[in-house]
């Protein structure tokens, strides 16, 4: 029989949305086949943990905030909390549910099972979020206190480019305002061309049949002027 969920979707949603505190909702059995809403708060991962009961399955999703001061990111764990007085039938009933439930959540990023209090503490979900993540910036920084240098290194690097601008041998850009002196200038994207449509159409071979050697004498003509 398939799991029905009762308020369940509802939950998950506010515990996604940035509009409310909600960062935990706890999902517990009514029965074999159905799920219930049997718990939600703001207070966090210890909140959250004091929710458990020893002797049922309980499925969670939480909302947890991970990185560093350089990065933060948003992460959503779904949860499979055994008791350490849960019987046999009913840790087996509830694996074999977990495909509907994962279904009934949707995205998210870390599945967390835990089989009694001893797993279920924050560092180890919060390592297992990391270690999904596939970078880690904080490299144990933060243990004896962070201090950001995203500024310093800001200013360092416009010091520098300002240095090397003054470096640099470009003067002042001119741009011919006429046609060159062995060829007439046609801009072809789109913009007003420096010269007349007629000029353009006449330097502008699109057939295969421009004059070249009339061209060359005027670029020599040209040089000699």
């Amino acid at each position: 029989m398939s799991l029905k969920f009762e308020g369940c979707a509802e939950a998950v949603a506010d515990c996604r949305s940035d509009a409310t505190p909600t960062n935990w909702v706890a999902f517990k059995y009514e029965g074999r086949n159905k799920l219930i809403v049997g718990g939600k708060g703001s207070g966090g991962f210890s909140e959250f943990q004091a929710s458990l009961a020893d002797d049922q399955c309980t499925w969670a999703f939480l909302r947890l905030v991970a990185g560093d001061q350089e990065s933060k990111r948003m992460k959503f764990i779904l949860v499979q909390y055994n008791g350490p007085s849960l019987g046999g039938m009913a840790k087996s009933r509830a694996g074999i549910q977990k495909p509907d439930i994962e279904a009934m959540v949707g995205q998210h990023h870390v599945f967390y099972f835990a089989d009694g209090p001893e797993d279920m503490t924050e560092d180890q979900v919060m390592a297992k979020v990391t270690k999904s993540s596939g970078a880690n910036y904080d490299l144990g920084s933060n243990s004896a206190g962070y201090a950001s240098k995203a500024g310093d290194l800001k200013n360092a690097a416009a010091a520098t480019y300002k240095t090397k601008e003054k470096e640099g041998n470009v003067t002042t850009v001119i741009f011919h305002e006429g046609p060159l002196a062995s060829s007439t200038p046609c801009d072809l994207s789109g913009r007003p061309t420096v010269a007349p449509p007629t000029d353009a159409r006449k330097n502008t071979d699109l057939k295969g049949k421009l004059n070249v050697e009339k061209w060359q004498m005027g670029e020599k003509k040209a040089d000699a002027e």
